[in-house]
């Protein structure tokens, strides 16, 4: 995609700016979001008990995340990630809208949706994100790249046991990593070395591992932050990293909900979209119903949480594919994909493990002739196998 020795260099130095691109977004991501847990558990420290919030009434809590370069200034949206908590069920949504998605921008037209901050700010932009996911913002982040290795810091470095040596440096990109094995307290700049090493043959995966990793130990740490010595001194220096419209009543709230959520609970995904070119200029185009279905059944669908594995028993090619979209549009989600022990099944088989699951006629629709069978296991690692018979081809 991205033949002389000129050429090669070249290639190489348009690599690394791809690469540090999008290094910088998925640490923007995670800075965004422990950026905003920290804002709202240190404004629960501060005691502002008597202050009443409306949050326990909403059916959804819907925060919009904006990691940028310059706050004052409009600078570019390099992270748009949409958050959504339910009070009732404690579980959690986020979603990451690349930067680069058409959509329409309100009184703009069709364009990149990172654009809306640069027209119009947080309030353009979350407009513009509401209107896309036909969803309500109701509460807003904005926060400072600069800021992660701040947080860090400030909360005294954070606990982590490095599984490796982690050497190396790139002067030119200016990169240096330098880590040893074994439990350690990492401050600010070495937790962020920690999450940028990605340089053995684990590669982005083993970065990955290592930031959700550090995002655990940063959220526990702060969960258990009991230094009231601290506090002042790290909400005044968070004043230059954020801009929020999630005041003091709701914070205590907000705080509650957010202890009590079951980390299996936490859904992730991405807008998912076709590279497309348009007048020159390149943009992911994402299917806007498609999305919408999508993201409404995550948080709104009986079916979310609920693990399936679809399994191909007729060898007509692409099936299992396509009914696991189906069923991911739905609110299922997808854990396995494969081939049954034969091809010979005459009509699809529903096997039935949790008596959580209840199908509704949506679910049957996708099947022209199926039989069902129920059996009930307390530690069932799947909730659901679909062994797609020879119903599916006609």
């Amino acid at each position: 995609m991205y033949e002389n020795s000129l050429g090669d260099r070249v290639r190489r130095n348009k690599g690394r700016g791809i690469k540090k691109k999008k290094e910088k977004k998925v640490i923007l991501i995670m800075f965004s979001v422990l950026l905003l847990v920290v804002l709202i558990f240190l404004l629960k420290y501060f005691g502002i008990f008597p202050f009443s919030s409306d949050i326990m009434s909403y059916n959804r809590v819907n925060i919009l995340i904006v990691g940028c370069d310059e706050i004052e200034n409009y600078g570019r949206a390099d992270t748009i990630v949409f958050l959504s908590i339910s009070p009732k069920t404690k579980d959690i949504l986020i979603l990451s809208i690349p930067r680069d998605s058409r959509v329409e921008i309100p009184e703009r037209g069709m364009d990149k949706i990172n654009h809306a901050y640069a027209f119009g700010g947080v309030k353009l932009i979350s407009k513009t994100v509401s209107s896309f996911l036909d969803l309500p913002i109701h509460f807003y982040a904005v926060a400072d790249f600069n800021g992660f290795v701040y947080i860090i810091d400030e909360l005294g470095g954070v606990e982590i046991d490095v599984e490796k040596e982690m050497h190396y440096v790139d002067k030119a990109g200016g990169v240096e990593i330098n880590l040893h094995p074994g439990k350690q307290i990492l401050n600010g700049e070495k937790a962020l070395q920690y999450i940028r090493f990605r340089y053995d043959k684990l590669g982005d995966l083993g970065r990955i591992k290592r930031q959700q990793k550090l995002a655990l130990a940063v959220i526990k740490k702060m969960i258990n932050f009991d230094s009231m010595i601290k506090i002042p001194q790290i909400s005044e220096g968070m004043k230059d990293y954020i801009e929020t419209n999630i005041e003091a009543r709701d914070t205590v709230a907000l705080a509650n909900l957010f202890r009590g959520v079951n980390q299996e609970k936490f859904k992730v995904e991405t807008v998912q979209g076709e590279p497309v070119y348009i007048e020159g200029i390149s943009y992911l185009e994402p299917d806007v119903e498609e999305v919408r279905q999508r993201v409404k059944s995550l948080i709104y669908s009986k079916n979310s949480g609920i693990k399936v594995e679809v399994l191909n028993g007729n060898a007509m090619t692409g099936i299992a594919h396509k009914i696991a979209n189906d069923l991911e549009l739905q609110g299922f989600e997808i854990v396995n994909l494969g081939n049954a022990d034969n091809f010979n099944y005459e009509k699809t088989k529903i096997i039935i493990y949790s008596k959580e699951v209840n199908l509704n006629n949506e679910f049957k629709k996708l099947f022209n002739d199926f039989e069902i069978v129920k059996e009930y296991q307390t530690n069932a690692n799947l909730d659901l196998v679909i062994i797609l018979g020879k119903d599916m081809i006609n």
